[in-house]
């Protein structure tokens, strides 16, 4: 079995166009590597496993749900030379999704079986709390996301120590190792559990948005606990820029997010690396953040027609 895991975290996100001229037969694309939704090249053999542009977002099963489901229909009858399976897989991130996809086609003799529960129950929540940003109404004391904190407790301690904006390699590998070997210890009843941490503190905002600072790991679950239904989450970056997520809890709250991400391209005048997203969550540029300050960034979504 040849399966191998690329990470480029200082590569900007590729069109499907430039992913299947630049990389080499049986590639996949995990999570925004490609800003595009879920495509598939049967010719040259490469796929995009993607839920965040050009997509319905609520619509659009999750990452590591799709990963799931092409698995268990055929995706390594495909993706296989001399009999063995075979796959380049690109990501440049290190989140949840990532994680949990990452580990299904690293492990794909235990995500073809059907008959494990708990494998089921991370993709399905997962999915679920990914599709909605987070947002979807499970009890903050649900003794399942405290085991689902403790899985991803890497990552999350990886995102708030600022990890993610130094873009080292070798960083999100050990993130993805560490989690793929709690994912195992999840799957085979071995979890543990973690208080889920939703303390966020109120920075600005707008009408019907709110503008936070993420205090704990959790900290948008605590946002939409107390009520707040569209949001802009801020960190400012070692280097003096930004890195914000914009998000709602779904397209039926007036707060249009595409919207807000065209404004803030244009005033920010990015070139490849750009603000991007899908239609109830988004972001700033994945490489080099955003130089835009958030008295600036509220300043343009007030002006922006949000509804």
């Amino acid at each position: 079995m040849t399966v191998s895991l690329l990470i480029k975290p200082q590569d900007a996100p590729l069109s499907w166009r430039e992913f299947c001229h630049k990389t080499p037969r049986f590639s996949i694309a995990l999570d925004g590597y490609v800003n595009d939704g879920p495509r598939f090249d049967q010719t040259n053999i490469h796929i995009n496993f993607n839920h965040h542009e050009n997509v319905s977002r609520l619509e659009t099963r999750a990452t590591c749900a799709q990963v799931l489901l092409a698995i268990r229909q055929g995706l390594f009858e495909r993706f296989r030379v001399d009999g063995h399976p075979q796959a380049q897989v690109y990501v440049n991130d290190c989140d949840e999704d990532v994680c949990i996809s990452w580990f299904l086609l690293n492990n794909k003799h235990v995500a073809e079986q059907m008959i494990n529960p708990l494998l089921n129950k991370l993709v399905a929540m997962e999915d679920f709390l990914d599709a909605t940003a987070g947002a979807y109404p499970l009890p903050k004391d649900l003794p399942a996301l405290q085991e689902l904190a403790w899985v991803f407790e890497p990552y999350r301690r990886f995102r708030l120590s600022g990890g993610l904006d130094r873009k080292h390699s070798d960083d999100f590998s050990g993130v993805i190792t560490d989690i793929e070997n709690r994912i195992m210890r999840y799957i085979v009843g071995r979890s543990e559990k973690i208080i889920l941490d939703t303390r966020y503190e109120k920075i600005g905002g707008g009408k019907n948005w709110t503008m936070i600072k993420e205090i704990g790991a959790q900290a948008r679950t605590g946002a939409f606990a107390d009520g707040i239904k569209a949001y802009v989450a801020v960190r400012e970056r070692p280097d003096g820029r930004w890195v914000y997520t914009i998000g709602r809890m779904s397209i039926l709250i007036p707060f249009n997010v595409p919207k807000i991400l065209e404004a803030l391209n244009k005033a920010e005048a990015c070139k490849n690396d750009r603000w991007g997203g899908g239609d109830i969550i988004g972001g700033s540029p994945r490489v080099n953040g955003s130089a835009l300050n958030p008295d600036k960034v509220v300043e343009i979504i007030n002006k922006t027609k949000t509804s």
